[in-house]
């Protein structure tokens, strides 16, 4: 889901129900797409001097805020900037970060550099919610109960005839709502649903790319990315070139494309070289890597392209991406996301070139050598590893060293596992957390081993004060698949140990280890009114528990929460997440909103539920975008992106 609330120029709210500004009389803004928490890094990608056609000023990203009521934004030519979104801290997980109302603060705690910025943008590869619910079976007590009566035995035949019959119908319908945000939801959602083969499909999310609403538009082009029909590839680049033909798919004839929308479409197509491969004559390739080294007065429209090498993960853009990572005169953010790009094609080709880069005097490049080289060193490759290893401990920026860290979680070999361990019990706070978090990739990664890791790692934990320390080795312990530690970190839920955040975390955590003796201290968790992360946490832990409860404790929270739109979103898009089809007719009803009485932004959030509740694929495809990500190199653009489920 696109977000509406949107931090200018210094500050990003990039959490799954975004703070609410207090723009336009207070108006609640809308939701948003989960991804890092508030950022108040160093920002790239502005308006470098001015944009075609002039009309878009810095730091807008060529969006235009509604006004109060809900209704459609008119067209505006010079739209205004959107106001900068509360930030405070992290979300503690695909997550909420912040409070409903309130004023920005005059200073943002800068905390970029904390775990749980990792832990956010990477989490879904380990949750796996989805598809660790529809494999197992589930038991039923005398109701058709979660996702076993629907998914056992025929499953798949039961799920196909609801998505037809009830959530695609709902989210064409929602297409035409009168709320833009509920459009930008249903158009991500009906791209995440839809079978690529199916014209109409195709046709309805082309049509919006003409939208009123240019977060609608831009959300129609990652739709088609997502959709993944190559028949629209065509369409995309022209709208990413500002062509003629792609003004006039965007409704703009003879006025130029707004650049984010050029930078979105230029990621669609990359999503859907990922899904789709191209074949041999198709140069979309090359195009991606002429795009990305033609210096533009927006790094959106160089970094979207080299965003988009890396989900395509094409063998052939390597040549292109190592002489872009090692050209100094090249943008630094261009640059490093190149580097990443390397990594997660499985260049080892460009090992070198990277190890060289762990040198490089710009932080974002450096950091993004450590990211590929997790990605790309075997076990034996001694000199690497020690380097990564030497870096973890003296790299100049805390950045760096805790992206090597990461690493040499990835990696596995005894040597790294060794500097982790020295780490957690004798380093520094990010030295600490982000040991633990690398000790449970390993785990995660590696069985050999995965018994002494979780060993420390609970020890450390009885031994913390530290709840931020705490709630990364509680995740640590899960990853490893711990299960000698699911009493202790029982406990401290039951006992109400620590502040939200570790809650969360040891909701989540025992949810990965399967601890259903936990389920009635998570189910009252859920249930509470507050922190709305929490919440969130709660319901996905009641789904990795296979709680047939779930649902109704969703569906009251839903009807009791009609006063806080934070936690309205937080209990509608859980119910989404969680998968159980007794969740659709819950959804349709919201999203069709037959009586005239649901609130806009609750159909918003409907939309969101329904895309994942439909999803084609098991893990959200966007999340490609986020994982292994350099979330530090952000441009205003891909900030957005990564906020987007």
């Amino acid at each position: 889901m696109r977000s509406t609330v949107f931090a200018t120029a210094t500050i990003f709210a990039l959490a799954l129900i975004a703070d609410v500004a207090l723009a336009h009389g207070g108006t609640y803004q809308g939701p948003s797409g989960g991804g890092t928490p508030g950022y108040s890094g160093p920002i790239g990608g502005g308006t470098i001097g001015p944009q075609p056609g002039g009309t878009t000023p810095p730091g807008t990203g060529g969006a235009t805020p509604p006004p109060a009521g809900g209704a459609t934004p008119p067209p505006s030519s010079a739209p205004t900037p959107r106001p900068a979104a509360r930030n405070t801290g992290p979300a503690g997980g695909r997550g909420f970060g912040g409070a409903t109302g309130g004023r920005a603060k005059a200073k943002v705690e800068d905390r970029t550099t904390d775990w749980d910025w990792w832990w956010d943008l990477n989490e879904e590869r380990f949750l796996l919610l989805k598809n660790k619910v529809r494999s197992q079976e589930a038991s039923s007590d005398n109701k058709d109960t979660f996702l076993g009566g629907a998914l056992g035995g025929g499953a798949s035949k039961v799920t196909s005839t609801q998505i037809r019959k009830d959530i695609l119908p709902s989210l064409r319908l929602a297409l035409k709502d009168t709320y833009y945000d509920a459009r930008a939801g249903a158009v991500i959602a009906l791209g995440k649903v839809g079978d690529k083969n199916m014209p109409e499909t195709l046709s309805d999310l082309r049509a919006m790319l003409a939208d009123s609403n240019k977060i609608v538009q831009e959300s129609a082009c990652l739709a088609l990315g997502v959709l993944g029909n190559k028949e629209s590839l065509k369409d995309l680049l022209d709208i990413a070139k500002n062509t003629r033909d792609g003004q006039k798919l965007a409704g703009k004839e003879g006025a130029d494309v707004p650049t984010r929308m050029r930078t979105f479409a230029s990621v669609a197509i990359g999503l859907i070289g990922g899904r789709e491969g191209f074949g041999a004559g198709e140069n979309y390739v090359k195009e991606l890597v002429t795009m990305a080294t033609t210096k533009s007065p927006n790094q959106d429209l160089q970094v979207g392209p080299a965003i988009a090498l890396q989900v395509a993960k094409s063998q052939d853009s390597v040549p292109a991406l190592i002489a872009m990572y090692k050209d100094e005169d090249l943008d630094k953010w261009v640059r490093a996301h190149a580097g990443v790009a390397l990594g997660k094609i499985g260049a080892k080709a460009a090992i070198p070139e990277l190890v060289k880069g762990l040198d490089d005097k710009e932080g974002f490049v450096a950091n993004s050598a450590a990211i590929a080289l997790g990605l790309l060193t075997d076990p034996s490759d001694r000199e690497t590893i020690n380097k990564l290893i030497r870096y973890a401990k003296s790299a100049p920026e805390r950045s760096t060293r805790n992206f090597c860290i990461i690493a040499l979680g990835e990696i596995g070999d005894a040597k790294g596992k060794a500097l982790l361990l020295e780490s957690l019990s004798k380093g520094q706070m990010h030295d600490r957390t982000f040991a633990a978090l690398a000790l449970g990739i390993m785990g995660n990664k590696f069985e050999e081993g995965r018994s002494e890791s979780g060993q420390m790692l609970l020890e450390t934990y009885k031994g913390m004060k530290s709840d931020q320390e705490k709630s990364a080795v509680a995740i640590g312990l899960a990853l490893c698949e711990y299960e000698p530690a699911r009493a202790t970190l029982a406990e401290d839920l039951v006992k109400g140990q620590g502040n939200q955040d570790l809650k969360g975390h040891l909701c989540t955590a025992l949810g990965l280890l399967n601890y259903a003796d936990s389920i009635p201290a998570i189910q009252e968790l859920a249930r509470q009114k507050g922190d709305q992360d929490l919440r969130k946490r709660a319901s996905i832990a009641l789904g990795l528990l296979k709680d047939p409860d779930a649902v109704d404790v969703l569906e009251k929270v839903i009807r009791e929460s009609s006063a806080s739109k934070a936690i309205l979103g937080a209990a509608t898009v859980a119910l989404g997440y969680i998968g159980d089809r007794r969740a659709v007719p819950i959804l349709v009803s919201m999203v069709e909103n037959k009586q005239g009485e649901v609130q806009d932004v609750s159909r918003a959030f409907a939309t969101v539920a329904l895309g994942f509740l439909g999803d084609k694929d098991d893990i959200p495809f966007l999340s490609k975008i986020q994982e292994n990500s350099n979330y530090l190199a952000q441009t205003e653009a891909l900030a957005e992106l990564l906020t987007i489920l």
